[in-house]
């Protein structure tokens, strides 16, 4: 039985955290085992990808996991994104609680667009490269995939051409809505074949169909999963459970983990070990 490997999850750099607590939370999480590391173009409104490259930069390129998203193309940095990022972060120091009233004003006045435009993709990719500080990315997944949107028949050809250029080692799908409706749209279009999925922990992972069992998945949020009333479908009571948990259940590579203290990042680290056991 193969574990999952704990994940960084970069979500918050540059937007809920500021940029020296980001950057002591990625050295610890190294330090401490942690080689899988995800990003997007669109988080911290474009500027996460430029922190996580300058903090991974000390490492070798080949000792850690580089997994980013394209197809939520983030606004265009100014000076007033910039102080609007700073007084979130302040209004949330005050009022960590204020984290829907931040969430509505920042979509209302910042808000990112979903394209699967091609050429829009490229230049994504083209700027995540050069902000990672990477010639390729080891997973390219599509951020914002919906079942039956007109357009994934190109993005599917485009990402399997950057496959072959070696730009990107492997592609995929992020998905974040009902996941085996999901999954049969995907082979439909004869796109599953090779690709990797990026989830949410849920009840429909430890419920997959036999067909889907082996598909690569990487898994997100599981203490929002953990969360949840006691009669989850997993059983788990703790995260290191649910390491084990998603081994028996599913091919899941990762279980990402947004950990931006030294103590959220030791938890975890010790959860994975103890369910490798």
């Amino acid at each position: 039985m193969t574990f999952p490997q704990l994940g960084f999850g970069s979500a918050p750099v540059l937007g809920r955290v500021g940029k020296r607590e980001s950057l002591d939370a990625i050295a610890h999480a190294y330090r401490h085992g942690v080689r899988h590391f995800d990003c997007a173009r669109s988080y911290g409104w474009g500027e996460a990808e430029g922190l996580l490259g300058r903090a991974l930069a000390a490492y070798p390129r080949d000792s850690f996991r580089l997994v980013s998203k394209c197809g939520i193309v983030p606004p265009r940095r100014s000076t007033l994104l910039s102080l609007a990022k700073s007084s979130a972060r302040r209004i949330l120091q005050v009022l960590p609680g204020a984290h829907a009233f931040v969430r509505g004003v920042a979509t209302k006045h910042f808000q990112p667009t979903g394209t699967y435009d091609v050429a829009a993709l490229s230049g994504s990719l083209e700027t995540s490269l050069r902000e990672l500080g990477t010639s390729y990315l080891d997973v390219l997944l599509l951020h914002n995939f919906e079942v039956g949107k007109p357009g994934l028949p190109e993005v599917i050809a485009f990402l399997r051409e950057q496959q072959k250029t070696g730009r990107i080692r492997r592609y995929g799908f992020s998905l974040e809505s009902e996941l085996t409706p999901g999954l049969d749209y995907l082979t439909q279009l004869d796109a599953l074949e090779g690709a990797l999925v990026q989830v949410p922990v849920s009840d429909a992972l430890f419920r997959l169909p036999e067909e889907y069992r082996r598909v690569p998945l990487i898994a997100h949020s599981p203490f929002r999963y953990l969360s949840q009333p006691a009669e989850r479908a997993a059983r788990a009571r703790n995260l290191s459970e649910l390491f084990t948990a998603l081994a028996q259940a599913c091919n899941c590579e990762a279980l990402v983990c947004s950990m931006f203290n030294v103590e959220h990042i030791d938890r975890n680290v010790a959860a994975q070990a103890t369910a490798g056991r």
